[in-house]
């Protein structure tokens, strides 16, 4: 096989085996008197043996070994079923690539190979029509299977082309999204902090209102671009994504320490804020409750979504020695404000003889929208 032969699949080239070895054997028992003979079909049986074990042989060579030796092998004890060695050569030649040189190179010899036998003294067998004719329809066959090929591989590369145009596409339609949302936003901002500059003296609390109507575009701004942010990441580059709480546990997992994840939302579902921000909870409170548990005893993150409101709740139980309060040893009063950005709000504490940690975000409350000026 030539280097730049395309591969074929695997199970087509068992498929060709078949036949190959049910002419084979049908051959050699017919020519079982003749040792020459069975050693030239066992000759040509190695091309089809090179190409199952992923030897694949040159084109010339194979079609020399697996043609050859059957032909000789006809002379040698008559035409016999090792002419369906040649018929299937003949097909799976046609099929890797059916030029008109290749097509009609291998009808002359599937015409002429049956009646070999007879040229050389044999006397004329009505099957060498018949093996003629077979040859014949073994090429159309090798010529169906070479253009379902070929429509195959355009197909894969049409394909290939819709999905870089589509991508293109979807770039196309965030980035104008990206931009009519900033230029957008930026535009009512400028508006309302130039109001503000110019009241700000005369009437402090319609200035005041004006920049809290600029603070709540500029929220609205940053989530939207956050959104649209975490529909270009790629597989595999978004810590944030819901395969991450897997990842987070399974390397407290690793270090010895028992956690049992309990997940009863489908967070790829949710809103990249809330997940970012329950990501962020559910790190810092693994990371003090693992210092904090007692020995041996297992800590419980359990995320649920019920009625518009992502909750995530990390308990483990209390050690004998006072574990720090959530003013102090946690680490979460520094995700309280992010929490409480995202609209929701998060509580630590004693719970019977267990330390909980329970974060609330809203996942489908609207967003409030600010009036320009």
């Amino acid at each position: 096989m030539s280097a730049t032969r395309p591969e074929r699949p695997r199970q087509l080239e068992r498929l060709w085996a078949v036949p190959v070895v049910l002419g084979a054997a049908a051959a050699v028992v017919t020519s079982w008197g003749s040792p020459l003979a069975v050693a030239l079909i066992v000759v040509a049986l190695l091309p089809w043996a090179a190409e199952q074990v992923r030897r694949p042989l040159p084109e010339w060579l194979f079609a020399v070994l697996a043609i050859a030796p059957v032909v000789a092998a006809t002379v040698v004890v008559d035409l016999n079923a090792s002419m369906f060695l040649v018929t299937s050569a003949l097909s799976q030649l046609v099929g890797r690539r059916s030029s008109r040189r290749r097509i009609a190179t291998t009808a002359v010899v599937g015409v002429v190979a049956p009646f070999v036998p007879v040229l050389v003294g044999w006397s004329f067998n009505v099957g060498a029509v018949y093996f003629a004719i077979g040859n014949l329809l073994a090429i159309v066959v090798g010529v169906l299977l070479a253009h379902t090929r070929s429509l195959a591989a355009e197909l894969r590369a049409a394909d290939a082309r819709l999905a870089v145009a589509r991508a293109q596409e979807e770039r196309t339609r965030l980035a104008r999204d990206v931009h009519d949302l900033v230029a957008h936003s930026l535009t009512v901002v400028v508006l309302q902090i130039g109001g503000a500059r110019r009241i700000l003296r005369t009437d402090g609390d319609a200035a005041e209102a004006a920049l809290s109507k600029a603070e709540l575009v500029c929220r609205e701004s940053l989530d939207g671009v956050r959104e649209v942010v975490g529909l270009l990441r790629t597989e595999g580059d978004d810590p944030l994504r819901s395969r991450s709480l897997d990842d987070l546990v399974a390397t407290y997992r690793v270090a010895g320490v028992p956690v049992d994840l309990d997940v009863r939302a489908d967070l790829d579902a949710l809103p990249i804020i809330a997940r970012s921000t329950l990501s962020r909870v559910v790190q810092e409170a693994l990371a003090n409750a693992a210092r904090y548990r007692s020995p041996g005893s297992t800590i419980d993150v359990v995320i649920r979504h019920d009625l518009g409101v992502l909750i995530g709740r990390v308990t483990n139980d209390r050690p004998s020695t006072p574990q720090a309060p959530s003013t102090g040893g946690y680490g979460l009063p520094g995700l309280r404000e992010q929490v409480e950005r995202a609209g929701g709000g998060i509580e630590s504490g004693p719970e019977g003889d267990r330390w909980v940690v329970e974060c609330r975000l809203p996942t489908d409350a609207p967003r409030p929208v600010a009036v320009a000026r």
